[in-house]
């Protein structure tokens, strides 16, 4: 009879597929009864019941999200889905930020507090629910570990996984994709789906791990325990577990990526496996220039990454915009036509860099209109640090980076012509950097001035993501940390790597081995590490993002604590391990980065 009700559902799911295009279904769970829930991306929490014929939404109480162009209702995205079997009408629901129960199937939603040891920074991927005590709750998360409240919500503890695998070092854990309490309360199932691992934690005891069947780069979504049988769910099958004995079905509704177009996969054809080196703009003309490209084709690289608007907010080429101008922010030290003529004559693939969000220039425009503010109200908000004085010797405190606000439409929009102006001259590919808010300082300090009722630091860089996406036609890659693209994050700098490849082409993870502290999953020598950081990194890059994007990974090209007191054939030894484990991750070309553009570290 499952396996009936199992062909229906699928019947259903090929016609519904075909009339609507794919759903983007985050995580799914297949109830005994046959009915499926679907946690999805931007249609909330849907349910396909057992006859097969009907897509039910249930979101009413579930969070919207605003962003642009702010002319419709869209649910934010839900990031994991829990049924209790001993009493199905009770539903749990989470999104990155929060937690919603249901107790009448889905019909209304009321959302548990967080707080206490539960951070916003925290990003929620996983809950289950108790069958007997209905007051207690259990929460996975990113990076963070897992939660436990006994009050619904009211208090929270962390609970102990201070030990491998879970705890990764530096304060960091391994992601926890999906949560189950067994029938009884007395045994939790983890799954940490981004390396395909299992466990069950019974009481106080050392949580054990359950080997799971070769998933084949499957992914760990939801667990269920139905009767005796611990129930795994997947993005393409359901794995049954009695203890002993795996076997397999078919998932009735299998995860499909969004429906990729013609265009986009003609922009990631011409993005595919670019290796280049980054120029800063001082040197992207004349001699410097020149040896650059030597470089670039001695080594058989293909591409390079060339400043067009810097990290002090310089527009760095013979603009034709007058809002650059205006604002006293162009300092031209190329001429973009002869750079693109010399690239394409070059056979090189040429990548603008548009330095957006940290902006000196645009933050000191109009008596500080659109940078950061004090929550004081009385002065623009930035981070400073203490500095000698040259001539006196003294401290002083200096401002080391000057933010606009991401939320504004103004900032957003000067970024935009840079780039459509950047892909009408002739540029191969548009790279935004600094795509975030800031993560240093007392940001708790600021307050957005622009930012519009209900939106998140996540639904800003989206709504300027959308609005690159009108006009570039070109391919375009975003700069992210090494942790943003390790983990899922964005509550805290609103870097989502999820969200970013539904609009983007390329991702560029800066896996920077100096950048990461030392504690972070240190079993190996420093050489080793930074290969397995790259290769780790760029195959969770992959996994997260569903292979929608290609992953080039920013390399690190220049020597930085540490590694300063390596010899010219351990740091060459170095780059050649970092470039090997990007290669090994499944990384689709790389980038050198060094900012002086001395690439010593190549043979």
């Amino acid at each position: 009879m499952r396996k009936i009700i199992f062909l229906l559902l699928f019947l259903f799911c090929v016609l519904l597929f075909t009339a609507a295009g794919p759903l983007s279904v985050c995580k799914e769970i297949v109830m005994p009864d046959g009915t499926v829930y679907l946690a999805t991306n931007s249609r909330g929490l849907l349910s396909v019941i057992s006859d097969g014929v009907n897509l039910i939404p249930l979101n009413k109480g579930l969070p919207k999200k605003n962003v642009y162009p702010f002319n419709r209702t869209e649910l934010r995205p839900i990031t994991s889905v829990y049924v209790d079997p001993l009493h199905p009408r009770r539903i749990a629901v989470t999104g990155s930020s929060g937690i919603f129960l249901s107790e009448n199937g889905g019909e209304l939603w009321t959302q548990v507090p967080l707080g206490g040891i539960v951070k916003k920074s925290n990003y929620i991927t996983s809950v289950a629910l108790s069958s007997i005590n209905f007051r207690r709750i259990v929460i996975g998360t990113s990076f963070n570990g897992i939660f436990e409240s006994l009050d619904s919500g009211e208090t929270w503890r962390r609970l102990p996984m201070d030990m491998k695998p879970f705890y990764r070092g530096a304060h960091f854990y391994e992601e926890i994709t999906a949560l189950a309490l067994n029938k009884d309360d007395s045994a939790l199932a983890i799954a940490c789906g981004l390396d395909g691992t299992l466990f069950v934690s019974t009481g106080n005891k050392t949580p054990v791990s359950v080997k799971v069947p070769s998933l084949r780069n499957e992914y760990i979504g939801s667990l269920e325990w139905e009767s005796a049988n611990l129930v795994l769910f997947t993005d393409k099958n359901i794995y049954r577990y009695d203890g002993t004995v795996w076997t397999r079905e078919f998932l009735p509704f299998p995860f499909k990526p969004e429906q990729t177009t013609q265009a986009e996969l003609a922009r990631r054809s011409l993005a595919e496996n670019r290796r280049g080196i980054y120029i800063n703009s001082f040197h992207a003309s004349g001699d410097a220039l020149d040896k650059l490209i030597k470089t670039i084709k001695s080594h058989g690289f293909n591409s390079l990454v060339v400043d067009m608007k810097d990290d002090e907010g310089r527009v760095t080429y013979n603009t034709n915009l007058p809002l650059p101008r205006e604002a006293g922010a162009v300092r031209v030290r190329f001429d973009l036509g002869k750079l693109v003529e010399k690239a394409h004559e070059e056979g090189l693939y040429l990548i603008g860099r548009i330095v957006t969000f940290q902006d000196p220039v645009l933050f000191s425009y109009k008596n500080n209109a659109y940078a950061l503010w004090n929550k004081k109200g009385d002065k623009p908000w930035g981070h400073f640090v203490k500095r000698k004085n040259s001539e006196t010797g003294d401290d002083k405190l200096v401002q080391t980076e000057f933010w606009v606000d991401p939320f504004s439409s103004f900032v957003q929009d000067y970024n935009r012509d840079i780039a459509e102006e950047l892909q009408i001259r002739g540029v191969d590919e548009i790279q935004f950097d600094y795509i975030r808010f800031p993560s240093d300082g007392n940001v708790d300090k600021i307050t957005y001035r622009f930012r519009k009722s209900g939106m998140s630091r996540i639904d800003a860089l989206e709504s300027f993501a959308r609005k690159i996406r009108q006009v570039i036609t070109i391919p375009v890659s975003t700069d992210l940390y090494g942790f943003n693209s390790w983990y899922r994050m964005g509550n805290w700098i609103g870097q989502n790597i999820e969200m970013l490849s539904r609009y983007v082409d390329v991702i560029s993870p800066m896996f920077y081995p100096s950048h990461f502290p030392a504690g972070f999953k240190p079993d190996d020598d420093y050489i080793a590490w930074a290969e397995m950081l790259y290769r780790t990194g760029t195959e969770r890059a992959r996994i997260i993002t569903r292979n929608r994007v290609i992953i080039r990974p920013y390399v690190q090209a220049f020597l930085m604590g540490r590694e300063l007191a390596m010899e010219k054939e351990e740091y060459t030894a170095y780059l050649q391990q970092e470039l090997k484990g990007a290669k090994e991750g499944g990384a689709s070309g790389f980038t050198l980065w060094n900012n002086s553009n001395r690439y010593y570290m190549l043979k």
